[in-house]
């Protein structure tokens, strides 16, 4: 009995370890490839160690540098930087065809663009742009104070406003559409952060027919905090007219067509909404993963556990 108790506590500190070195080791990871030369790959909100919830926590050395390369490694052309009520500044700006011929030799860098995420009244607003200084206390007093960012963020802080999950879903689903006559201007609608991607697909389809109804654009987002080396979701921007000089800026005027400027790939996943028991959750998220995989996939990984765990066994 002994014997087994010290086999199980030893299997669950390996386990301990391999979640922690799974969150904390920016291993190699999965990339979008093969991209249109015309599109931009954009993350449209992600954060540094400028925020309070990275600077306090483990990954207080992921700073813009660390960000950049994460959202290298994933295959992004641009990031926008929106750190909590602190905006950030653009980085230099590549030229558009040097990214593409990046992404085509494996050697882009992601550019980084300006924004900031505003503690508003019940609200997470991210501001896409090079924005004017934006005192939070103004906005986070009442739904009047929202509104009012939502108003005037664009004629008086030069930004597009973009509501991040899971705020408005929690404290706002009733009223999105008066945020949309406000003047919001974009949903997210997949956000990997784990607090945040469990939006069911009936609200995601509601959301998507009040952007396309009021013509407003609908993203997906790392919300990255430096944990972790995998991303969920990416969007393929495509500028109008001849290549652009400034991603992010094209990124912005696109944007400005509202509901068609944004097409979201999205990684296959063990939704909330399946039909897996919460009970079966671990073996649901295997089972999503294989399917994902395919089959010839899928069975390459049996037979390395097989053969890793079929070990001879002495005779007693």
């Amino acid at each position: 009995m002994l014997k087994e108790i010290r086999t199980l506590a030893v299997a669950l500190l390996l386990f301990a370890a391999f979640l922690v070195g799974g969150a904390l080791w920016h291993r190699p990871m999965l990339a979008l490839a093969g991209a249109d030369p015309q599109d931009i790959v954009v993350d449209f909100h992600s954060h540094t160690n400028v925020s309070h919830d990275v600077r306090n926590t483990w990954m207080r050395g992921f700073d813009t540098e660390a960000n950049r390369r994460w959202h290298t490694r994933a295959g992004f052309d641009a990031t926008f930087i929106t750190d909590h009520n602190v905006r950030s500044r653009q980085s230099p700006v590549a030229s558009r065809e040097s990214t593409v011929a990046g992404r085509q030799s494996g050697t882009t860098s992601t550019v980084m663009c300006p924004g900031i995420e505003v503690s508003a009244w019940r609200a997470h607003i991210v501001l896409l742009g090079d924005t004017l200084p934006v005192d939070r206390s103004r906005y986070n007093k009442s739904l009047d104070a929202l509104v009012t960012l939502l108003a005037t963020s664009d004629s008086a802080l030069g930004a597009l406003s973009l509501a991040s999950l899971p705020e408005y879903r929690r404290n706002h689903w009733g009223r999105l559409d008066q945020l949309v006559a406000a003047g919001l201007d974009g949903f997210e609608i997949v956000n990997a952060s784990p607090k945040a991607n469990e939006l069911p697909r009936a609200e995601r389809d509601s959301v998507i027919a009040l952007a396309r109804a009021h013509n407003r654009f609908v993203v997906g987002v790392s919300d990255s905090h430096g944990w972790g080396a995998t991303s969920m979701v990416w969007n393929l921007v495509r500028p109008s007219g001849a290549a652009p000089s400034d991603p992010c800026s094209a990124v912005l005027r696109s944007l400005r067509t509202g509901f068609p400027a944004v097409r979201i790939i999205e990684r296959h996943r063990l939704r909330p909404d399946a039909w897996w028991p919460a009970w079966l959750t671990p073996l649901g998220v295997v089972w999503e993963a294989w399917r994902s995989m395919g089959w010839a996939l899928s069975a390459a990984w049996i037979v390395w556990i097989w053969a890793l765990g079929s070990r001879p066994r002495r005779r007693p």
